[in-house]
């Protein structure tokens, strides 16, 4: 069986000369290709101050020392050596963590090329959005699953409809420290239970968002209806929504819903809800547009 052995670890101040040599030295066959993407990011990473202690490996294969990892991040500090624009020059305050290891022989570079970043142990959206949840004492009592899903709801309507900045990535989640969305996040986690799984989609919560904005005490009368499946009349605005998003979920409607039009039939039944009209057929065409949202 494959294997690897950890021989030493040490930290060491970050310098020039230690990050070219982990950007010069031999790779291991495993190492992953140079993703221009991946540069881009901890390069960005870099100017805004964020970066923290790197964590490289090298392995003795025999009479070869290879790199293991730290192939991006040493050649994005060599960059700023040299002073790419933006850039103030090679960072100052870092430390480098360093493993080295022996391996038995190919396979076990394999093995041990395995143990770093793997996909099991890495931050995910949900955990990005859960940390920022965490910092507001009067959000814990939410489910994480929810905040996250509220805040890709707020964030969806603010950058779909609204054409408003949202940030990308994980960034997004910094809207958990704007109280603005408090409420409706509260709100959200009461009326989100675990038997209406056909709501939890982003646009639907979009939708959700928008009407709780636009009148808070009748969404909530609105979406409770929905959630419980709707109410007793056959074509009530609830009722009629209820078994569309049903059906959504299940895949079994004629046509089925894109994302935005997802958005566009929850509106249609709310509006018509405030307008006391019934519902004979969820309309949900988006090619003139949004509908415009009755208070």
């Amino acid at each position: 069986m494959p294997s690897f052995k950890l021989v030493k670890s040490e930290s060491r101040p970050l310098t020039r000369e230690l990050a070219e040599a982990f950007r010069d030295m031999p790779p291991s066959p495993t190492e992953r290709d140079l993703n221009p993407q991946r540069i881009k990011h901890l390069r960005e990473k870099a100017e805004q101050g964020q970066l923290v202690t790197f964590n490289w490996a090298r392995a003795r294969l025999g009479a070869k020392v290879l790199r293991m990892n730290g192939q991006h991040s040493s050649s994005v500090l060599c960059g700023m050596s040299l002073g790419f624009p933006e850039s103030g020059g090679f960072p100052e305050g870092l430390v480098a963590h360093i493993d080295d290891y022996e391996v038995d022989g190919p396979e076990g570079l394999a093995l041990l090329f395995r143990q770093f970043d793997d996909r099991k142990s890495g931050r995910s959206a949900g955990d990005v959005a859960g940390a920022y949840q965490s910092l507001h004492a009067n959000l814990r009592g939410v489910s994480k699953p929810v905040g996250k899903l509220g805040i890709d709801g707020v964030a969806w309507y603010l950058r779909t409809v609204e054409a408003a900045p949202t940030g990308s990535g994980d960034d997004v989640y910094e809207l958990f420290n704007k109280p603005l969305y408090h409420p409706f996040l509260l709100w959200l986690g009461e009326v989100l239970g675990a038997k209406s799984p056909e709501m939890k989609r982003v646009q639907v919560v979009a939708s959700m968002y928008a009407t709780h904005v636009r009148n808070e005490i009748e969404a909530g009368k609105f979406w409770t209806l929905v959630a419980s499946g709707g109410d007793f009349e056959e074509q009530h605005p609830t009722r009629v929504l209820a078994q569309w998003l049903q059906q959504a979920k299940d895949g079994t409607l004629k046509d089925d819903p894109k994302p935005a039009q997802l958005y566009q039939g929850c509106i249609y039944a709310w509006n018509r809800y405030r307008d006391e009209k019934i519902v004979k057929e969820i309309r949900f065409d988006t090619r003139k547009g949004m509908y415009e949202l009755v208070e």
